[in-house]
């Protein structure tokens, strides 16, 4: 399974799934669709899991917001993993 390519499912509960790969760090990223025709993305990366309820209304804008989100998402974890350690050294 490519690390940056969503794969898309159909007749399941799961729209979408990509999974990247960092170190001994692997990140699921999985859409559903709702009732409403929107898209859920839930990020599990080792014990972390969030779920997060999307704007977009079809697939592609899913794909193109769930990277988006995600990206920042670890790129705030990377910021407050930062600033913890620079307290740690005072």
């Amino acid at each position: 399974m490519e690390g940056n390519t969503w794969i898309t499912y159909e007749n399941c509960n799961v729209t979408a799934r990509k999974c990247v790969e960092a170190g001994p760090v692997h990140v699921n990223l999985t859409l559903h669709q709702g009732n409403d025709d929107r898209y859920n993305l839930i990020i599990e990366a080792g014990i972390e899991s969030i779920s997060v309820a999307l704007r977009s209304e079809t697939l592609e804008d899913a794909f193109q917001e769930a990277d988006e989100f995600s990206k920042d998402y670890f790129l705030d974890r990377a910021k407050l993993m930062e600033e913890i350690a620079q307290r740690i050294l005072g």
